[in-house]
């Protein structure tokens, strides 16, 4: 399909600019011109906010974000910002940062070879570093361009006279909290953002959308490419990718508002074609491609941490569950504050699908012993208990009272974690009415560890010991240590498992 004119400006869906009476972004473009890494027009749009300069020369953009889709301009103009800080406006000190050390690794491969490649630039380069996490590129001037990832030590390492903080999704408050104050020193300081859309957790870049949106800052340029929302042609339409006619995640107008580089093709051969993005669209769940392609944000709402309606679609009533399944799964765990606790169940249904149960949830954690005892007793099942978690308190007095334990390390705990939201996802993790559960679930967040997630319970707004608990019971009944026998045809059953 061809696109009217490819090549010309998309606005930014919404944009925010400081007042200037100059700016260095033509020359930070020509010079990038010059080396073969032209800017598209919107990468100039960006350049010309973020190089603008006030009446005493200083910049008027203390911030700058750019959000976009991916692989379209955001670390692009990130890497020509740079090339102006080092060649054009002779700062001593840029730092470029990223959440994932290989994705800043990246960033330094690729500026090594754009300035490499140039004789005007490589003869200015006094020594390049590329020892592994002390990658550094210094000149002859005395500017210095060092790469971070971002680490638990917030911002530590990354203040500079110029500041890039890619995949800005990931940002996190002590970040911030570590690395703004240390600029207040500096002569003329810039902190750059630029990611894609925002997950439900990315609070921090929400924060600056928000900030930017409103244009309340006379200090922040933003630009965010995105298509704005538009009912469907069918009110049904849940954009599941070809069963809808008149689906808005199909309409090539909206994506290319969202990706300026639909259509064209960059001297350098880049380029992104709509070819492309229909086989994208068919390949990706239509909330990753809403994200990803068209630059809606995740809504940090009710069971975010499955996905918007994937909990509440494996609910089922009372009568719909299995009375003939083996209960493989038995977990304890501890709220936050040590108020409540929670032992669940778990069995798995001749169809595969596995079925948490609260067997009960109540205040304090003295009733925890007798309670687990009583339970493997009768099920023949050791309990499983995180043991680093809140109730990792209560192993020692457990185990003195003949309970078996599996004490979950946190690879079990992750492990388990991962195994939850992903049969949650698929639509094989059913569960009968459960007020506590649901209400785990509904204040539920997610905490990044490395590259995986765990349940967040300070950032959560309800007592998730129940969908902690009810992770490590789904973990034990489908792919961890269990020694289950039939217990869910038990006459007793209902009395033995009522909610409390």
């Amino acid at each position: 399909m061809l696109l009217a004119d490819p090549g010309a400006l998309v606005r930014p869906l919404y944009e925010s600019l400081p007042e200037r009476v100059d700016t260095y972004g033509p020359e930070v473009a020509d010079l990038c011109d010059v080396i073969g890494y032209g800017p598209d027009p919107e990468q100039r749009l960006v350049l010309d906010a973020m190089f603008g300069m006030d009446s005493h020369g200083k910049s008027t953009a203390f911030e700058t974000a750019v959000i976009a889709p991916r692989q379209n301009m955001k670390t692009g103009v990130l890497k020509m910002a740079v090339l102006g800080w080092l060649f054009i406006t002779d700062q001593q000190l840029v730092i470029w940062s990223a959440h994932e050390f290989p994705t800043a690794q990246e960033a330094f491969r690729d500026l090594e070879i754009l300035i490499g490649g140039s004789s005007f630039l490589s003869k200015r380069v006094k020594k390049v570093h590329r020892a592994n996490g002390d990658e550094a590129i210094e000149l002859k001037s005395g500017a210095r361009l060092k790469f971070r990832a971002r680490t638990k030590a917030g911002g530590r390492g990354l203040s500079g006279d110029k500041v890039v903080l890619d995949e800005a999704f990931a940002l996190q408050p002590d970040h911030m909290g570590a690395l703004l104050p240390t600029l207040t020193t500096r002569p003329d300081p810039q902190v750059v953002y630029g990611s894609s859309a925002g997950t439900a957790h990315s609070d921090v870049l929400r924060g600056i959308r928000d900030r930017g949106r409103a244009g309340a800052s006379a200090r922040m340029a933003y630009f965010e490419w995105a298509s704005a929302r538009r009912a469907c042609a069918s009110e049904k339409c849940d954009h599941e990718p070809g069963k809808w006619d008149g689906c808005q995640l199909d309409d090539v107008e909206n994506l290319k508002a969202a990706n300026p580089l639909l259509g064209r093709v960059r001297p350098n051969g880049t380029g992104l074609t709509v070819e492309y993005l229909r086989a994208e669209r068919a390949a990706l769940p239509p909330a990753e491609f809403g994200r990803e392609r068209m630059g809606w944000w995740d809504d940090p709402s009710t069971s975010d941490i499955f996905g918007p309606g994937k909990w509440e679609q494996g609910a089922r009533d009372d009568v719909e569950r299995p009375t003939d399944m083996t209960m493989t799964g038995l977990a304890i765990a501890v709220a936050m504050d040590l108020k409540t606790a929670a032992l669940v169940g778990a069995g798995v249904d001749d169809t595969g699908a596995v079925w948490p149960r609260v067997l009960q949830h109540g205040p304090g954690t003295a009733w925890t012993v007798d309670r687990a005892k009583e339970l493997q007793a009768r099920f023949e099942l050791p309990v499983v208990i995180d043991g680093k978690g809140p109730g990792a308190m209560l192993i020692p007095t457990l185990e003195r009272e003949g309970v078996n334990l599996h004490v979950a390390t946190t690879t079990d705990v992750l492990d388990a974690f991962a195994n939850l939201r992903s049969r949650v996802a698929d639509g094989v993790l059913l569960h009968t009415p459960a007020p506590e559960l649901d209400a785990a679930v509904a204040g539920a967040a997610l905490r990044p560890v490395g590259d995986r997630f765990a349940i967040g319970r300070k950032a959560s707004t309800a007592d998730v010991s129940p969908l902690e608990a009810a992770s490590l019971a789904c973990w034990q009944a489908t792919i961890g240590p269990s020694q289950g026998r039939s217990a869910y045809d038990d006459d007793s059953y209902d009395d033995e498992f009522m909610y409390v």
